[in-house]
């Protein structure tokens, strides 16, 4: 059977390139999986055969997601693991998975946005994006507000996911710095920071997705550092820097024990 997950491939990394890591899931399972292309917007396929096989299937729904596909498979208020696709003035936009009949997006709008990680204070997309890391390819967990529609080319409008606020919230009161890296494996950034040194810096490494990672830093650890490292590792690596510091000054009041 073949499936499409919400893991997407992009950069110089070919589909193939992740066989391993969905072997690597499916290990102890009597099936045979692998990545035989894309669909949408670099959208992973994925073969799955053998005895196991309804059991590997439920499994990668788990870890992963699968993508929608059809219009007809969601509707209002469907919560939906996207990947961020462009930091515009009126909002976030945010590739769902959908892409039969055609691709479709979501946006969660400037004011919903503003409202939900904020306080509604009038600050511009782009500058909550930079706070957040809410840059390009990175997964987001969003709620549809509308049913999707039959226009191609009109987003469906969206807000994040109570979960996605939440966990945005835990990464503020934990009061550590994180270095936020896409387009890059895991293997690449565990390597730019163990080859180096670097790991006596770092709390953990957390997958966010196959080509997305978050590293978690040591009060005071310079992020600098870190990124330099993974740069010299991957020249297409994307990095952004989330300070919890920053965003409590920015917004005081707003990240407390009580809200979280």
């Amino acid at each position: 059977m073949r499936i499409t997950v919400l893991e997407k491939v992009y950069g110089p990394y070919r589909p193939e390139d992740f066989t391993p890591a969905f072997l690597s899931l499916c290990q102890g399972l009597e099936v045979d999986v692998r990545v035989v292309g894309t669909a949408g917007r670099g959208w992973l396929v994925v073969e799955v055969e053998g005895e196991d096989e309804e059991v590997a299937l439920r499994l990668l729904e788990e870890e992963m997601g699968l993508a929608p596909a059809r219009l007809d498979a969601l509707g209002r208020f469907s919560t939906i693991r996207g990947r961020v696709l462009a930091v515009r003035e009126d909002g976030l936009l945010v590739d769902i998975g959908v892409f039969e009949p055609f691709n479709l997006d979501a946006l969660v709008p400037a004011g919903v946005l503003r409202a939900q990680l904020a306080d509604g204070l009038d600050i511009g997309v782009e500058e909550l994006a930079s706070l957040f890391c809410l840059m390009e390819g990175l997964p987001l967990e969003v709620k549809l507000l509308e049913g999707p529609g039959g226009v191609e080319g009109r987003p469906v409008p969206a807000m994040l996911s109570e979960a996605q606020v939440r966990a945005l919230e835990a990464w503020v009161l934990s009061g550590l710095d994180r270095v936020v890296v896409t387009c890059a494996s895991h293997h690449v950034v565990r390597r730019a920071i163990r080859g180096p040194g670097l790991h006596r810096l770092v709390v953990d490494i957390e997958r966010l997705g196959l080509l997305e990672n978050c590293v978690v830093l040591k009060l005071g650890a310079p992020a600098s550092d870190i990124i330099r490292s993974i740069r010299r590792r991957s020249a297409d690596a994307r990095t952004c820097v989330f300070r919890p510091g920053r965003i409590m000054s920015r917004f005081p009041g707003r990240f407390t024990r009580s809200a979280f």
